[in-house]
């Protein structure tokens, strides 16, 4: 549905409520002092139920959109991954990111973000790239990220996050990590360097892949 089709139903929608709310309250005056029936309430109040049916169209049209079909030039594949940009998103609904489970690209520095917006991430299990630059997620959202086991790529710059969560979120990172842009947080060196250390000449991380370890600070 294009945004002047919905522009249209809402202005109608709203002209018959206000009409049908206008009748009713003239019909209701008179009922009172008996000077109609109550049956010629009924005409406008259909004329109201008919207004809020029409003006409600669009956002469920556009919410129906949004869960059957699609986020348009939001949703694009990358280098053969799904990936999801809700940079500049004008809603503050997130609930969508439930749905997209299989986003592996995910692009969301909004200032409206916060740690709660980061626990409908938990089941992206294959989120590899996620991006919350500018946003107001702080060291509990930055915990809850341990739990993506695919995240490789986390920039988390000019956010609300300490040293301390920053430390203690490195001390255990999701397996994979190999890259953490924390720009303008004031995070000190010597953490980031550690992580980056950490791995070499254990079974899990070899030299080769701590070698690859890189950050932004």
């Amino acid at each position: 549905m294009s945004e002047q089709v919905g522009a249209v139903l809402v202005f109608v929608g709203l002209f018959l409520v206000l009409s049908g709310s206008l009748v009713l309250l003239g019909r209701s005056l008179r009922v009172l002092f008996g000077r109609v029936e109550r049956r010629r309430l009924l005409a406008p109040l259909l004329l109201v139920g008919a207004g809020l049916v029409i003006g409600a169209v669009p956002f469920a049209a556009q919410r129906a959109w949004m869960a059957f079909v699609g986020l348009g030039e939001r949703e694009r594949v990358v280098d053969g991954r799904k990936a999801l940009v809700l940079t500049g998103w004008d809603r503050a609904d997130y609930s969508i990111l439930a749905r997209k489970s299989d986003v592996e690209i995910l692009e969301m520095g909004n200032a409206d973000v916060d740690d709660d917006t980061i626990g409908l991430l938990a089941g992206m299990s294959r989120l590899r790239e996620l991006t919350l630059n500018d946003s107001r997620v702080g060291d509990a959202g930055l915990a809850a990220l341990k739990a993506l086991p695919e995240l490789e790529s986390l920039r988390i710059a000019r956010t609300a996050v300490t040293a301390e969560g920053v430390a203690a979120f490195l001390a255990d990172p999701p397996p994979k990590l190999r890259e953490i842009d924390v720009s303008g947080n004031s995070i000190p060196t010597a953490i980031l360097r550690k992580w980056k250390n950490a791995g070499a000449g254990t079974a899990e991380a070899p030299e080769s892949v701590a070698l690859e370890r890189r950050y932004v600070n």
